[in-house]
């Protein structure tokens, strides 16, 4: 069954530190939810037109 994560995570482009990210993900278990969290911030730094890929690091999730 699947759960509502809330999460905040450290973003960065691997050059420079771009704060940080939050947002709330639906998971089965907490490696799902990191995964999750780890592509929608990839996504987010296309979509905002980064050349740069974006990772997520210290995802914190409750």
């Amino acid at each position: 069954m699947k759960r509502t994560w809330h999460w905040t995570a450290d973003v960065s482009d691997g050059k420079y530190d771009d704060g940080e990210s939050a947002g709330t993900v639906r998971a089965s278990s907490e490696a799902e939810a990191r995964r999750a969290v780890a592509e929608w911030v990839r996504k987010d730094g296309i979509r905002k037109g980064n050349r740069r890929p974006w990772t997520a690091s210290n995802i914190r999730l409750s």
